[in-house]
């Protein structure tokens, strides 16, 4: 018999009787409903009452250890989520350069997201194919591109289309559910580092704090106030950085830090005006750095190298003319 009435009541009682959901009962009434033991309206039901309310860790974690008993482990070091998408304003999705440079330095990069159809913001899968970087038509073959290629781009639909459906309920419903915050979290290639970009005040801490509970894969997540929500970094504003380790969680505050000359390659992959080439180049190298931290717990060492890669490939991409 499935649970879900009894979560409804959890989340739903009046002021004083409501309660969030354990981690126990997150997991288990997501595992309920991706065996199909549980409709979609009381699905939504449930995620929005939780919605209001604030997701907390232990539900978000339960809810993606449900989704990751489902997901194949496909061998990638870095663990890269799209899912926000930039606004027009705020450039190109640059953070996607910053992943395809990591792969060509020798990680193993799987980047997974979903945009929403009619979106006018720009996503990291609009440009795929500027940066030769693939797509998956399944998890099966995400596993064989990570071989050949050390990057590939792997959409929600094709690993979790269960997801994707519940994404949806907001144009049904009229309010997002928790499901955007899962989504973040499913680490479908089993990464040992991973980044969380996110937007509204407060997530940053909980998506460090999920990554405690769920513990069964990643060693070093960094998780910061992306550009648009997405997973792009920002040089231009000082932060609180978070990061879960082996379990424990810790916050560092990075002041801004921008460079105000930088090399720069021959051309841009993303037709960016040269204007603009400068805040490009700080972007990409800044989030290079921030995943970097995630590996090498200091910050100085990682923002030299990602610095020394921005070089590299801006040096090369003379040299080809």
């Amino acid at each position: 018999m499935s649970s879900i009435l009894e979560c409804i009541r959890t989340v739903g009682r009046g002021e004083r009787g409501r309660k969030p959901l354990s981690f126990d009962q997150a997991y288990k009434i997501m595992d309920e409903y991706l065996d199909g033991q549980v409709g979609d309206d009381q699905m939504a039901m449930l995620m929005m009452l939780i919605r209001v309310q604030n997701e907390t860790y232990d539900e978000i974690a339960g809810f993606v250890k449900a989704f990751q008993k489902r997901v194949p482990e496909l061998g990638a070091d870095i663990d890269w989520p799209c899912y926000a998408g930039k606004r027009a304003a705020t450039g190109k999705p640059w953070h996607l350069l910053a992943a395809k440079l990591l792969a060509s330095s020798g990680y193993k990069v799987l980047v997974h997201g979903y945009h929403e159809v009619g979106s006018n913001r720009e996503h990291a899968s609009h440009y795929l194919d500027k940066l030769g970087i693939q797509q998956a038509p399944s998890p099966e073959l995400a596993r064989d591109m990570l071989e050949a290629d050390s990057i590939v781009y792997l959409p929600l639909n094709v690993f979790a289309p269960e997801a994707e459906t519940m994404i949806a309920w907001k144009h049904r419903y009229g309010l997002r559910t928790p499901i955007n915050t899962v989504v973040r979290a499913l680490n479908p290639g089993a990464a040992k580092i991973g980044l969380r970009g996110s937007f509204h005040p407060g997530f940053q801490q909980l998506h460090a704090e999920v990554e405690t509970m769920i513990g069964q894969h990643s060693e070093s997540v960094v998780s910061f106030k992306g550009v648009s929500g997405e997973s792009e970094y920002n040089p231009k504003v000082s932060q609180t950085v978070w990061m879960s380790h082996k379990g424990e969680v810790e916050s560092y505050y990075w002041p801004e830090q921008i460079l105000t000359e930088a090399p720069m390659p021959k051309r841009c992959v993303f037709d960016t005006p040269e204007s603009d080439w400068l805040t490009m180049a700080n972007a990409v190298i800044a989030t290079m750095a921030a995943v970097l931290f995630a590996k090498f717990h200091d910050r100085d060492k990682a923002y030299e190298l990602a610095y020394q890669l921005w070089q590299s490939y801006c040096d090369a991409s003379s040299e080809a003319y």
